[in-house]
């Protein structure tokens, strides 16, 4: 990716401290679940004993680490499906690509948000909870919700900027002979 293609889609100011710092929170919680398996794995095989909900754990954080890099990789374009076919298309004609994809992704993500609610209300309303922890399954199940809302969210700020981006690049092709 060019330089200048490559500074265009980088997050400034406030945006990039968070970001950063998400990522590095993410990465964090990440080396906690890899802490987590070598506990787990060496008290089975040494003592003989495994920490209830251990792997119940790993899992749900996993799946909440996987939502939340989503949401990012999504708003920064940085998931080869995202960039792709735009990165090798003339510039003016890259806004069009990223166009259509955040209105799919828009549709698609707000579909699973909404099937993702209606999944929590119904293990909500009949009070399910995991078999190692014991937490209520609204919890694991959340990273969905809140993970497809967030990316409803951003396809649609990212719809915004790119018609504006889009608009940009008209006014001034018509601006030059």
């Amino acid at each position: 990716m060019s330089e200048e293609g490559n500074a265009a889609e980088k997050p400034k100011g406030a945006g990039n401290i968070v970001t950063r710092a998400l990522h590095t929170g993410l990465g964090i919680v990440l080396l906690v679940v890899v802490a987590i398996n070598v506990l787990n794995a060496g008290s089975r095989y040494l003592f003989g004993i495994s920490p209830v909900g251990a792997d119940e754990l790993m899992i749900y954080l996993i799946i909440w680490i996987t939502m939340i890099a989503a949401v990012l990789s999504f708003f920064a374009r940085s998931h080869i499906s995202v960039d792709l076919v735009p990165l090798y298309t003339p510039r003016r004609a890259r806004y069009f690509w990223y166009i259509l994809h955040d209105l799919i992704a828009i549709f698609a993500c707000a579909f699973a948000t909404h099937a993702s609610w209606l999944f929590i209300v119904k293990i909500n309303r009949i009070g399910v909870s995991s078999m190692g922890l014991g937490i209520p399954m609204t919890i694991p199940h959340a990273a969905l919700l809140f993970g497809f809302a967030g990316l409803t969210v951003a396809g649609a700020v990212k719809l915004v900027f790119d018609i504006m981006a889009l608009l940009r690049k008209t006014k001034a092709s018509e601006i030059r002979p």
